[in-house]
């Protein structure tokens, strides 16, 4: 053995090749693997890898899922004859006296209850929108400018008492917090690329369907020659473009039915009465004027 390794042996660093395993294990010595410079080679073997531009596939999109589609008559009635892409109104004679008015709006959506079996085939039921934040925010900038709308608020799943969202619980919901219009509308997702909304706008002092809209709209594919355009989703995807869509049709409508609504009947408060016959006041009165 070579004086530089038979220090290194001493030293517990022998530079390994099966020579010096060989003579080592003859020798009767202990041999050392040398694990710092195998850890000092695989450092430098994951740098160059990243170096050489080695990164972990992405991961794929998730795949589309239907969901429960929402039908007219979970909105109050089953309609023959749907209005497709427009609104109608449904009205038989222009409305009185309905402007100035609230209007109360509320999405359905069809949910598997939390409640019910793994194992069971549980049935959707109608169920409200439990953040409604967004409904009331983008529902008071759609109608802002119409001053006949004073105010436009959400109605929850919370305000039914847990119950389902049937059309009369609904109604009476709204009802209960002065909304002379109630909007109740529902988001289809048709397919990966094709969305629509119904929607039914109600009286609530009658409880009776005033109007119905429907929306629909597929899926842009973004022009190459727009590149502003062309990663915005609100300009290309089904539910952003069906979204304005039917803003516009209910905006249309209520400014539609506040043209031709008619002032109703002036109630003038009942003037004042006196309970006793008028008489001129006297004071003190006499059976308690002073003897002198």
């Amino acid at each position: 053995m070579s004086t530089a390794n038979k220090d290194l042996a001493e030293r517990g660093r022998t530079v390994w090749n099966p020579s010096n395993q060989h003579n080592a294990a003859h020798e009767g010595r202990r041999y050392t693997f040398p694990v710092k410079a195998l850890a000092r080679t695989a450092i430098v073997v994951g740098v160059a890898a990243a170096l050489s531009g080695c990164r972990a596939s992405p991961k794929p999109p998730a795949a589309w899922t239907p969901k429960p589609l929402v039908h007219w008559k979970h909105l109050g009635k089953d309609l023959a004859n749907p209005p497709r892409n427009e609104f109608t109104i449904v009205a038989s004679q222009p409305t009185k006296g309905l402007f100035p008015a609230t209007i109360g709006v509320t999405r359905v959506a069809l949910e598997i209850p939390t409640d019910s079996l793994p194992d069971a085939a549980a049935e959707p039921k109608p169920r409200l929108s439990k953040d409604p934040r967004n409904e009331f925010l983008y529902w008071n900038m759609a109608l802002d400018d119409q001053m006949a709308v004073s105010e436009v608020f959400p109605i929850d799943q919370f305000a039914l008492g847990g119950g389902d969202a049937d059309p009369e619980l609904v109604l009476a919901a709204l009802r209960a917090l002065h909304a002379r219009l109630g909007l109740v509308y529902a988001v289809n997702e048709m397919s990966e690329h094709e969305t629509e909304v119904i929607g039914a706008l109600y009286a609530t002092e009658t409880s009776q369907p005033i109007a119905y809209v429907h929306a629909h709209a597929a899926s842009v594919v973004p022009s190459k020659d727009d590149p502003e355009n062309e990663n915005d989703l609100w300009m290309t995807d089904s539910r952003a473009l069906v979204r304005m869509k039917f803003e516009q049709l209910v905006y249309a409508c209520v400014r539609q039915l506040i043209q031709h609504d008619e002032p109703g009947p002036v109630e003038a408060p009942t003037g004042w009465s006196p309970v006793l016959p008028a008489q001129p006041v006297q004071w003190p009165p006499r059976n308690q004027r002073v003897q002198r």
